[in-house]
């Protein structure tokens, strides 16, 4: 009997141990093919929202680096264009600048008497800067520039003399210098006459009431070459008074202009 016990105990044994043998064979079955795929399709369920998440913030952070970037670059970019045209403008500038220069002085030659000789100087300071109508120019010594000597602008046009020399600069006294006379002569006429200045290129005579003058009528200067000084603007008179007081001025701008003839001769 006892025999009998001991076997049925090793049958019952050997049963439960088949039976956990085919039951983890089943389950690692299972979870192989079933349970691990559910178990996937789980996780990509879950996971699937947290990596869109994190590929929509990853872009975003690109994008937005990307976006800056770009306007930064393009910043530079523009500011490179815009130096560049910059430059460029300014390089017309001084071309134009030159050019209308070069044109201005072959003008003033062409003007220039060939029988004179003539220096020619730049204006390094005018009535605004300098004393009340008179003018720097940056010839003097030098050049053996000498006191007195007729300087003409516009290569035609007197407006004043070199009042005083320096080793490289000279002082220009203009005509029109208040109180300075000139001698002139009423054109057509030939009348003499005599001219004051009143500064500011503008000059003043007193002629007598029966001479008869118009505005617009040029006063030149003595010489060979008679050359316009002033221009009649105004005419003050009284039947009372036997002289009229005529206001002229200069026919040239001294603000307008930048160079100078000096004659030598």
């Amino acid at each position: 009997m006892r025999h009998q016990f001991q076997d049925k105990k090793q049958i019952t044994r050997r049963k439960k141990i088949i039976r956990n043998i085919i039951g983890f064979g089943i389950f690692f079955i299972l979870s192989v093919v079933g349970f691990l795929s559910w178990t996937g399709k789980i996780f990509n369920y879950v996971g699937k929202p947290i990596w869109s998440a994190e590929k929509f913030v990853t872009d975003g952070l690109y994008n937005t680096n990307y976006l800056f970037r770009s306007k930064a670059s393009i910043t530079k970019e523009n500011h490179l264009l815009i130096e560049e045209i910059s430059d460029k403008k300014l390089s017309m500038i001084d071309y134009q600048i030159l050019k209308n220069d070069v044109d201005k002085l072959k003008e003033i030659l062409g003007r220039i008497p060939v029988n004179n000789d003539f220096i020619l100087g730049n204006i390094l300071a005018k009535p605004n800067h300098s004393l009340y109508d008179t003018l720097i120019i940056d010839i003097g010594s030098d050049l053996k520039l000498k006191k007195g000597s007729q300087v003409y602008a516009s290569g035609n046009i007197p407006i004043g003399n070199i009042a005083d020399v320096y080793d490289s600069t000279s002082l220009v006294s203009l005509y029109s210098s208040p109180g300075q006379k000139t001698e002139g002569f009423i054109d057509i006429t030939n009348i003499s006459v005599e001219l004051t200045g009143r500064g500011g290129g503008n000059f003043e005579m007193i002629i007598p009431i029966e001479l008869i003058i118009n505005k617009g009528t040029m006063v030149l200067l003595p010489g060979n070459s008679s050359l316009v000084v002033a221009v009649v603007d105004e005419i003050i008179s009284k039947p009372s008074d036997p002289f009229k007081k005529v206001i002229l001025t200069s026919p040239i701008n001294v603000q307008n202009i930048k160079w100078v003839q000096v004659k030598t001769n």
